[in-house]
């Protein structure tokens, strides 16, 4: 079974762009897993771990509030395929930011 690409590149990025794009998702990635090793136990959604994210950004910092909640879940569906899973997703649910329910995800261990 081949590994999932950490960086979707549906926009046919190339060269110097396509580089950057996979580095800033490899560490998007790293960010995310860290999160799960950190706070693993409070149920681990993208959502919450976005909001997390911002909550705990530098006020001069502007990196995770202009991240799209499409980016988490890439990275959440990154750390969940391929070879060596990191996360998994469980039977739990609970209410998401948008009004409908979200499955809990958590580190495999």
């Amino acid at each position: 079974m081949e590994e999932q690409t950490v960086y979707h590149n549906t926009t046919n990025l190339k060269g110097e762009e396509l580089q950057e794009a996979t580095s800033k998702a490899l560490t998007q990635d790293e960010c995310v897993l860290a999160y799960f090793h950190n706070y693993d136990s409070l149920g681990a959604t993208p959502e919450r771990v976005l909001r997390h994210f911002k909550i705990m950004e530098n006020i001069n910092e502007k990196k995770w509030h202009n991240t799209p909640i499409t980016s988490i879940r890439r990275s959440f569906s990154n750390l969940s395929f391929g070879l060596n899973p990191k996360i998994r997703k469980t039977d739990r649910m609970i209410m998401g930011d948008y009004g409908k329910k979200v499955y809990v995800w958590e580190l495999i261990k």
